[in-house]
């Protein structure tokens, strides 16, 4: 669940002469001293040049505190600092006397220039919300499919957002969290319920829903055993990559780096993602769905191969292996590693291959590659027909 963080450092002009100088000077009197400081201080601020909330050249002590929508450093002189409350969405003092400003219901701020773009009404929220669950289908239809007709959707402030983890007893202690789920059973029924935090930017929200529902896809994804190892850092770190993905898909540079700024997961999203760009996308699946560990780890990147649960082979009788001599560790047989129902777009895992329905591909094993086409999917097995064998072949 993304959050906002910036960081302030007072910056004050100072002057150190290089030792040859400090020895050939002599001692300057305090008065002196204090107008060299001085004079570099002035020199400092016109660096800065203007107060980035008032517009006025800043007098005496400034601050440099990060933009969280540009990621940029801006000067803000100690008159904003301390009259004006800071933005919900950048950070900086919002002037509350200067057009545009906002302020919500919750008691959240929002300068003139964020209120333009943020999202005010539900309605629009909710659009994009169903929008984004289509993107990612469209985006991830080779190798997961996302929960549509059991989810419900709430646009809430700040204050029913915090209560919600309060509730639950979570210990994310957060202030600025954006999104939360929960997901439960209902008759042997799989129920999920999101709840997002209304006034964020357009793209923060898009990459929050797609943070989301992720976390509904672990939930009826992955067994219980696996949920009980995997950590919850590495949980959350690939729902960020779920969203990181979908904003690279779509270009969005800037939510990109922000997803990488963040250290709501501790480091696994980096992980992920590195993952993901050396041994791709599949096997972090597999390591996600069956993995040994509770987390990722930056030291030894190899161990996302450590799997240990896996769905049964199928059956020896059928021509899955050759005689041929082949190398040590190289797959010996198909195996069906997962399916990810859908009923309109079904996807099966075999070996390292994700087939849809009626998709034929070549299945490397040991020494030779076999021409698999996937005739039937169920959300419990399915039918292949291996090139040269004279029926089809059931695996579940």
């Amino acid at each position: 669940m993304p959050t906002m963080s910036y960081s302030r450092s007072m910056t004050v002009g100072h002057a150190v002469m290089p030792r040859a100088d400090r020895q050939a000077h002599p001692v300057l009197p305090a008065r002196c001293l204090w107008l060299i400081a001085f004079l570099l201080t002035i020199r400092c601020f016109a660096d800065t040049d203007h107060c980035a909330v008032c517009g006025e050249v800043p007098f005496g002590n400034i601050f440099l505190i990060t933009d969280a929508v540009t990621a940029e450093k801006v000067a803000v002189c100690t008159n904003c600092e301390a009259l004006y409350p800071n933005c919900f969405l950048c950070g900086l003092p919002a002037k509350t006397n200067a057009p545009g400003y906002l302020r919500l219901p919750d008691e959240r701020s929002l300068c003139g220039r964020d209120a333009k773009t943020a999202l005010l009404q539900d309605d629009e929220s909710l659009r994009i919300c169903r929008d984004v669950r289509d993107e990612l289908d469209r985006a991830f239809s080779r190798f997961m499919s996302f929960p549509e007709t059991n989810v419900t959707l709430a646009i809430v402030d700040r204050v029913h957002l915090q209560e919600l983890f309060k509730f639950a007893g979570n210990d994310y202690h957060c202030p600025n969290v954006w999104g939360y789920t929960r997901s439960g059973t209902n008759q042997n029924r799989n129920e999920h319920q999101i709840s997002l935090l209304s006034g964020l930017l357009p793209s923060w929200f898009r990459a929050t829903c797609a943070h989301e529902y992720t976390h509904t896809w672990v939930h009826q994804h992955i067994s219980d055993r696996r949920r009980a190892t995997l950590g919850r850092d590495a949980e959350e770190g690939f729902c960020e990559l779920i969203s990181y993905l979908l904003m690279d898909a779509q270009h969005d540079e800037p939510q990109k780096a922000m997803i990488l700024r963040n250290a709501y997961t501790r480091g696994q999203i980096n992980c992920f993602v590195s993952a993901r760009n050396q041994y791709g996308f599949n096997d972090v699946l597999d390591w996600v769905l069956y993995g040994a560990d509770d987390a990722l780890s930056t030291d030894d990147p190899g161990r996302v191969h450590r799997i240990e649960i896996q769905a049964p082979p199928a059956p020896s009788a059928l021509p899955f292996s050759t005689p041929t001599p082949r190398p040590a560790g190289a797959p010996t047989s198909l195996v069906l590693k997962a399916v990810f129902w859908n009923a309109k777009q079904p996807v099966a895992v075999i070996n390292d291959h994700s087939f849809s329905l009626n998709e034929q591909a070549k299945v490397h094993l040991a020494g030779t590659n076999l021409t698999v086409r996937c005739i039937t999917i169920r959300p419990d097995s399915v039918t292949i027909r291996v090139a040269g064998s004279p029926r089809d072949g059931s695996s579940s």
